[in-house]
Formats: structure tokens, C-alpha cells, sequence
């Protein structure tokens, strides 16, 4: 987790893993669990940080959920409406 977040917000480089394969090793992991994980990361960095710097990880790590949430969750089929269009 340090190696991952040093290269997203100091752009170190360090991490070379890949999340999605990372993520869906968890068997039961939900879409739910990604809001219950944001809302502890929110709470964390207002405690460690600085509001502006707490900001700015905060802002990071939804769109990370986010993109995990895309890659892991979205099925073309199922956001076809009925009739294909």
C-alpha cells in the first residue's frame, strides 16, 4: 500500500502491481464495499492531513474506486437498455 500510494501521489514509480487482478481476488467484494472503504479513507486523511492535502487524497482515491468499480463491475450487456439501443 506505501509503494502504491507514494506512485500515485509523489509519482515514485515504485508500485508495480496491477489493482483490478489485485481486487478481484476477493471473492465477495462488492460495489458496496468500495463506498465503505472511501468513507474510512475520508475520515483517515482528514485525521493525518491538512484539508487541502487530505483533498487532494481523497480526490485520488475515488476515482481509483472508481475505475476499479468500471473494470470490475460494468458488463456492456447489462447496460444495453431492452430494445439493443
Amino acid at each position: 500500500m506505501t509503494d502504491f500510494w507514494c506512485s500515485v501521489i509523489l509519482k515514485s514509480g515504485v508500485y508495480q502491481g496491477r489493482p483490478v487482478p489485485a481486487h478481484l481476488k476477493l471473492e465477495d467484494l462488492t460495489e458496496a464495499d468500495f463506498e465503505i472503504w472511501l468513507a474510512l479513507f475520508r475520515e483517515t486523511a482528514a485525521e493525518l492531513f491538512a484539508p487541502k492535502t487530505a483533498a487532494v487524497f481523497v480526490e485520488r482515491a475515488e476515482r481509483i474506486a472508481a475505475s476499479l468499480k468500471l473494470a470490475m463491475f460494468f458488463r456492456l450487456d447489462r447496460a444495453t437498455p431492452a430494445g439493443g439501443r
